[in-house]
C-alpha cells in the first residue's frame, strides 16, 4: 500500500507539474478565445484576431458611444 501523502505535498506537486506546462493557463485560454489557432510548426508567427471577437468589440464600442452621446452629450 502506498504511504499517505500530505495535502501540502500534493499541492506542491500539482503546482510544479502545471508550472512545467506553458501551454495551459488562464492567459492562454483567453488569448485562444481572442485569436485564431496557433501554428504548431511556427511558434513565433503572429495570430490574427477572430472575426467574431472583432465584430463583437466593434458593436460594443458603437453601443457605448451611442449610449454616452444620447445620455451625456445632448
Amino acid at each position: 500500500m502506498a504511504p499517505p501523502v500530505a495535502p501540502r505535498d500534493v499541492h506542491a506537486w500539482i503546482k510544479e507539474s502545471l508550472g512545467q506546462r506553458p501551454d495551459i493557463g488562464l492567459r492562454n485560454a483567453i488569448s485562444d478565445m481572442i485569436f485564431e489557432q496557433r501554428n504548431p510548426f511556427d511558434s513565433t508567427a503572429r495570430r490574427k484576431p477572430r472575426t467574431g471577437f472583432v465584430l463583437g468589440t466593434i458593436l460594443f464600442a458603437v453601443s457605448v458611444v451611442c449610449f454616452c452621446y444620447f445620455n451625456f452629450a445632448r
